[in-house]
């Protein structure tokens, strides 16, 4: 080869790769950037996961101590939380969208196949939380959680607030329900156990927010924004027990304008009757065993269903006044307790010491009590302390709001709630609802499976149901055929010492601590499922000496209608003092109380409180047939025995189990 092909050779290389070196620069120059961009995404990921791991460590540690949470932390917590799920979901969004693809790995799987679902579930909470917080942070400041003055935000401010930012509540609660739908979508049982720990919240969580933004949209409405509203407020003496809570002892009207607090008068339940008018009868047991003729407002609450005795309340009412009412508040004897966690202590203008929780049963007790003979001055004003109380607690609550320790009083107004001892019938359908899904209305529960309901109501014109003890036992028995027998045990304990006879004459004696240190006369009622059968009962029969009406009563157990989509057995005791009464029942359940799925046999039981009891003790044994193998028991029994789920409980709020079995 000549010096001269050689050259033209060399220059055709040199050419050639020329030509190439400029791509294989830019080529090498695109994946160092990528590599770079990969390097700073996955430290950006790393970040953001990182500020993620503490913004919820921080968060699980305000939820484990709620009684000391700052609102104020709270939110600015929430604001951060909001800032990491936007970051992840912007830098890892189509990452996520992915991960579902290789939900066939080994122990992580459902994780991933669960990922977008639960981005949508961050989304969806921390979005609603920072908009509740923009909207509502002036009222937050009541509660001591801003660096401004509270200046006792009041009812009137928070009513304009509510109805100011209506538009960022409705986008909260859109963003609720756009969490609650994809959180439904997860499968739950199979995530790992790490990610189980960090959602298990959820299901208690998401319907607690879902109430709290549905009840922030009603309230400017029952708060009177648009127009005045009236509530009648009913108070309940649970000493005196009756089907929703206690004998109605003393009656008030209170109205709202936008948010404004008009005037509250409660007066003696006696009061409002107008004997110049006729009264219907009344229900037959009143008359039968309590020898009242006419049925009058202090006797309406018959039917433990308070949406029933609400508006019966309110006919017997009208018959003596007249009244439009937006709806009724029932309050028991409890919630001055729960009242009190907040306003303690409380100066009453006349009462020798404050009022703390502790001692406002003593305290209202001797204020009811005269000082001398019982004369009918007395008889006038005995129940004027209640009006007493009920105006230094307002006084406190406009006068001097910054004493007032909200979060507690919020609390145990909750746990009022919860516990009956405050139930809420209002007109208006969409607050009604509200309150229903809550079980707030004090409505008898239509759930499927078994029901179980115990009312005592108190025909001894005393307050014995201060001191009476009762206990509940209640066996399911399921056969190989699904079938349900109910064997319940009701005991009344009566812990008077003493043997004088049992007078039933309606006395005061010589004071409040007379009325309860007597005999005690009953009327029990137990509703269960539509359709069961009695096939026993223990009877109680009461001699004629013991009655007012002079007659004796065989204390038999009778089916009667109710007017609730359940069946009652009823029945009359009397349980002297010192001693005890037992009522057993044996019944049969309708055939539809257990169903199968899968081979899988469910057990639902919903035990019902009754209004104005404190805490009666509950034992519920559920037998499966032999050889039956028990899968699932919620809650977690106190003991497995053989084929016998065993629950030791109490009534402070209502109870809900369910066992899941196999048939043998």
């Amino acid at each position: 080869m000549t010096k001269s092909t050689q050259h033209s050779v060399a220059n055709k290389f040199a050419i050639r790769n020329s030509q190439f070196a400029i791509p294989r620069r830019v080529g090498w120059s695109l994946i160092l950037l990528g590599v770079t961009l990969l390097v700073v995404w996955g430290v950006r990921l790393a970040q953001i996961g990182q500020a993620l791991r503490e913004h919820l460590a921080q968060a699980q540690a305000l939820a484990d101590t709620p009684e000391a949470m700052d609102p104020a932390a709270a939110c600015a917590l929430v604001r951060d939380l909001r800032g990491d799920v936007v970051a992840l979901r912007r830098e890892a969004g189509g990452l996520v969208r992915l991960a579902p693809a290789l939900g066939w790995l080994p122990k992580v799987g459902a994780d991933l196949r669960a990922a977008p679902h639960l981005l949508v579930v961050a989304d969806g909470l921390t979005e609603a939380g920072a908009l509740a917080c923009d909207a509502l942070e002036p009222a937050l400041a009541a509660f001591g959680g801003t660096d401004e003055a509270s200046g006792g935000f009041s009812l009137e401010q928070m009513a304009g607030l509510l109805a100011e930012r209506q538009a960022d509540l409705e986008r909260a609660r859109a963003a609720v329900e756009r969490a609650t739908a994809a959180w439904a979508r997860v499968d739950t049982p199979c995530l790992s156990p790490r990610l189980v720990r960090l959602t298990e919240p959820l299901d208690a969580g998401l319907p607690w927010l879902q109430l709290g933004l549905n009840a922030a949209l009603v309230a400017p409405g029952l708060l009177g924004s648009e127009e005045p509203r009236t509530y009648m407020l009913i108070v309940q003496n649970s000493e005196e027990l009756r089907a929703t809570g206690g004998l109605i002892s003393a009656v008030g009207l209170i109205t709202l304008d936008r948010g404004r607090l008009g005037p509250l008068h409660l007066e003696d339940s006696y009061a409002v009757d107008d004997w110049s008018k006729p009264y219907p009868d009344p229900p037959e047991p009143l008359r039968c065993y309590m020898g009242i003729d006419l049925w009058v407002f202090r006797d309406a609450n018959w039917w433990p269903d308070f949406p029933t005795s609400a508006q019966a309340a309110l006919d017997l009412y009208h018959i003596g006044r007249e009244a439009d009412v937006d709806g009724v508040i029932a309050v028991d004897v409890s919630v001055l307790h729960g009242v009190l966690a907040g306003l303690e202590p409380l100066e009453v203008p006349g009462w020798e010491e404050p009022v703390m929780q502790g001692n406002v049963s003593e305290q209202t007790r001797r204020a009811w009590s005269p000082e001398g003979e019982m004369t009918g001055e007395w008889w006038r004003g005995r129940k004027q302390f209640m009006g007493d109380l009920v105006t230094a607690m307002r006084e406190k609550v406009e006068n001097d709001p910054d004493s007032i320790d909200w979060r507690a009083l919020a609390g145990a107004m909750q746990r009022t709630l919860e516990q009956r001892h405050l139930q809420v019938w209002l007109r208006d359908p969409t607050a009604a609802a509200l309150m229903a899904e809550r079980g707030w209305d004090g409505a008898l529960r239509d759930i499927p499976g078994d029901y179980l309901m115990v009312v005592d109501t108190n025909m001894g014109y005393n307050k014995m149901n201060a001191v009476i003890e009762q206990s509940l036992e209640y066996r399911a028995v399921i056969d190989v055929n699904g079938s349900v027998q109910g064997k319940l045990t009701v005991q009344h304990y009566n812990p008077v010492s003493g043997t004088a006879p049992c007078d039933h004459s309606a006395m005061y004696g010589s004071g409040y601590e007379d009325m309860m240190a007597r005999c005690y006369w009953d009327y029990l009622r137990v509703y269960v499922p539509q359709g069961s059968r009695l096939l026993s009962a223990d009877t109680h029969p009461t001699p004629a000496a013991w009655l007012l009406t002079g007659k004796a009563d065989p204390g038999t157990v009778q089916v009667v209608e109710d007017g609730a989509c359940k069946t009652v057995f009823a029945t009359f005791l009397v349980v002297p003092r010192s001693e005890q009464r037992q009522t057993r029942l044996i019944y049969a359940l309708p055939e539809d109380i257990t169903a199968a799925e899968d081979s899988v046999w469910h057990y639902r039981l919903c035990v019902q409180k009754q209004a104005g009891t404190v805490a009666p003790d509950l034992s519920v044994v559920v037998q499966l047939p032999v050889g039956a193998s028990l899968v699932t028991a919620r809650p977690e029994p106190t003991m497995v025995e053989d084929n016998e789920i065993v629950y030791q409980l109490n009534l402070a709020t209502d109870q809900t189990l369910e066992v899941c079995f196999r048939m043998p």
